[in-house]
């Protein structure tokens, strides 16, 4: 069942006199474009094109084994920005859960540094301010039991077989994926001026994240602590369900794909309001 609130915002995304925003949608470690947001546009209808990014893979990253190294971040997000580059002319919005979210940041930086056209927002979901540590920091360099055995559970697997057949491909694309997440990520530089780490400036899209009640890899103040990395405001949605609360239950899949709703339809008026000005001005 669809709720209220989302229909309200597919019928005023409907009305507007801009295209759909797109929704580029970054997956989380260990997991795949085709089926991370399976579902999403169905469940957003108009409101938003739902775009899933295809994130790198063992063999891409390290071009060898896995005793080669951590992978080229840099390279990988180069990789990814010239993959979405084409299609980000008209209103978008990025959209990373969990390593998605830190993907979806390091994306947006690039694209910031370079004068490319940001996203209306960064929305980040289930991941803690970039510049703290994950929990699974280091968790790359464990053997394949260790690492699954640290994994919190995400429902897609609950099926034995299901998780037997895919457990090979998955670990491999899971290691890799968290070697990205172990990469340094500074403060920005206005809150470390003068150290030998200051990074790059905030950005100047905002940010909204958000985080699930009863997740035990992000709390409530590593959510918060993304403020940190914008100077365009920063909210804070709390959502039911935990580190998978996109798909944890039926309440919490409905509650954020509620919010997640309210957010782009905001965006969505924003860039209404942005045609109209520059209209305007033409005309004028």
């Amino acid at each position: 069942m669809v709720s209220t609130s989302l229909t309200e915002a597919i019928a005023t995304a409907a009305k507007s006199s801009v295209e759909p925003l797109r929704l580029f949608c970054f997956h989380h470690a260990g997991g795949h474009e085709k089926s991370a947001f399976l579902g999403w546009q169905r469940k957003l209808g108009d409101l938003a094109e739902v775009v899933p990014v295809r994130l790198p893979h063992d063999e891409e990253a390290h071009r060898g084994s896995r005793r080669a190294g951590p992978p080229d971040v840099a390279r990988l997000i180069q990789g990814v920005n010239d993959e979405i580059d084409p299609w980000t002319s008209t209103p978008h919005v990025f959209y990373g859960h969990s390593m998605g979210a830190l993907v979806a940041y390091q994306v947006t930086r690039l694209r910031q540094k370079l004068a490319l056209p940001l996203p209306e927002r960064l929305l980040v979901g289930a991941y803690p301010g970039p510049h703290l540590p994950h929990r699974l920091a280091g968790a790359a360099r464990l053997a394949d039991e260790e690492l699954r055995a640290l994994l919190p559970a995400d429902p897609v697997y609950r099926s034995r077989a299901l998780r037997e057949a895919l457990e090979r491909t998955a670990v491999t694309r899971l290691r890799t994926h968290l070697g990205i997440c172990d990469a340094p990520v500074p403060l920005p530089a206005r809150e470390a001026a003068g150290s030998p780490t200051a990074g790059k400036p905030a950005l100047s899209c905002p940010i909204e994240v958000f985080a699930g009640e009863d997740d035990t890899m992000v709390t409530a103040a590593e959510a918060a602590a993304w403020e940190l990395h914008t100077h365009a405001g920063c909210r804070v949605h709390h959502m039911p369900g935990g580190h998978f609360f996109t798909r944890d239950s039926v309440e919490s899949k409905n509650a954020f794909f509620a919010r997640l709703a309210t957010v782009l339809a905001e965006c969505t008026a924003v860039a209404s309001d942005d045609v109209r000005d520059r209209q305007h001005r033409i005309a004028s």
